[in-house]
């Protein structure tokens, strides 16, 4: 952030996730972080505490993401058996 402060954000399949401090602008860290590679960035990034994940994300990879949320959730319903949801997961990650 502008202020030096260093976020990280954590995302899950779900299209959720959380944001967390993970450097304070005075160099210290938070309890429970013990190591941290700072990367510069070229470029700034508006961040906003209250936009959603969806709304940072571009289409493409939002779809990409509901994809694999869907193969998830026919394993897990046990519409696919783990082989064949496998295989869908392979071939959409890397088909």
């Amino acid at each position: 952030m502008d202020d030096g402060t260093g976020l990280c954000h954590i995302s899950d399949l779900n299209d959720e996730g959380r944001t967390i401090v993970v450097s304070y602008p005075d160099g210290t860290m938070p309890d429970g972080i013990n190591d941290l590679t700072l990367i510069n960035v070229p470029f700034s990034v508006d961040y906003d505490s209250n936009t959603s994940i969806e709304n940072i994300l571009s289409p493409e990879v939002r779809e990409r993401m509901a994809k694999t949320n869907l193969i998830l959730e026919e394993y897990e319903t046990g519409m696919l058996d783990e082989r064949k949801a496998g295989e869908a997961l392979f071939n959409h990650l890397f088909g």
